[in-house]
């Protein structure tokens, strides 16, 4: 068993599909394919089953993933120490972020990175509080962004956004004509919000349990596009912060309204990966992201 079958295992399991992973390692797909079918011979079993658009881990893939993916790890970690890279990182640094996240670093931290770093690559997957800690909690990313409301510290983590949160709603729903809403106020109203499992939407409910009301959550989804769409489209709305919808608003498409009784502030939270030795570049775009955590 060696380390190029485990990393085509590993780029396969990502890419879902033998021609993108091809592509991905520089390799022939042939060449990729015989390293699979030689792994699976080690293994005693297959390790993907095909689709209609790619394939997926087998049961017996879905195991020794993790594992494949902490030992691929570890030998880039090792490769980057033998080379002497800790002057000059280098690598795909993967990160998981909430949209919020995504809106307030991504940019500015590719323009970072390309001017001081340029032997680092960012992989961004992006997704609500809760694809984000799955994400983690299975070492598919080195570094996560995802957002909390309730109070106290969340353990090993960097806050880095404090952001209040707003009721967003088509321009003309009667709802968001005021400035402010109170929270028992939402009642009846036909939300779309984060699918769960999903903090802050396992919060809202909690919330208007304990005001005596149910919300009436008509939409979960997990893609802020699609939340657009339903605010936009189907006259829903949606509890999130402003910035999330900067342009709409500028452009007058949506309006905010800031919910009160209580006030809702929404904090981001940095945490790195454990799953896997954390990569000399990783611990670099931590970094950045915290120092433009604190100039904003």
């Amino acid at each position: 068993m060696d380390l190029k079958s485990l990393r085509a295992f590993c780029s396969v399991a990502e890419h879902r599909s033998f021609s993108r992973a091809a592509a991905a390692q520089s390799v022939a797909q042939s060449i990729l394919s015989r390293q699979i079918s030689g792994l699976e011979k080690e293994v005693g079993g297959r390790l993907f089953h095909r689709t209609g658009r790619g394939v997926l881990p087998t049961e017996l893939g879905e195991q020794l993933l993790p594992r494949a993916t902490a030992l691929v790890a570890d030998s880039r970690a090792f490769e980057d120490a033998a080379r002497g890279l800790h002057a000059s990182p280098s690598g795909v640094v993967v990160l998981g972020m909430v949209p919020i996240a995504a809106r307030a670093f991504v940019g500015a931290l590719s323009a970072k990175l390309q001017q001081a770093y340029p032997r680092i690559r960012l992989r961004v997957l992006e997704g609500y509080t809760g694809q984000v800690e799955e994400w983690l909690a299975s070492g598919r990313v080195d570094i996560a962004l995802f957002n909390r409301v309730r109070g106290g510290k969340v353990r090993g983590a960097e806050p880095l956004i404090r952001t209040e949160l707003y009721l967003l709603g088509p321009r003309r729903h009667a709802a968001v004509r005021r400035p402010e809403i109170a929270f028992r106020d939402l009642a009846g109203l036909p939300l779309a919000l984060p699918a769960q499992p999903n903090s802050l939407t396992s919060y809202y409910t909690a919330l208007a349990a304990s005001q005596h009301f149910e919300l009436n959550i008509v939409l979960e989804t997990g893609s802020n596009a699609m939340m657009k769409d339903a605010i936009m489209q189907a006259s829903l709305c949606t509890i999130n912060p402003r910035e999330l919808v900067a342009r709409e608003l500028e452009a007058g498409d949506i309006k905010a309204s800031r919910i009160v009784k209580p006030v809702i502030v929404q904090t981001t939270w940095l945490v790195l990966g454990s799953q896997r030795p954390l990569s000399e570049a990783a611990r670099v775009v931590a970094r950045l992201i915290v120092e433009r955590g604190k100039d904003r």
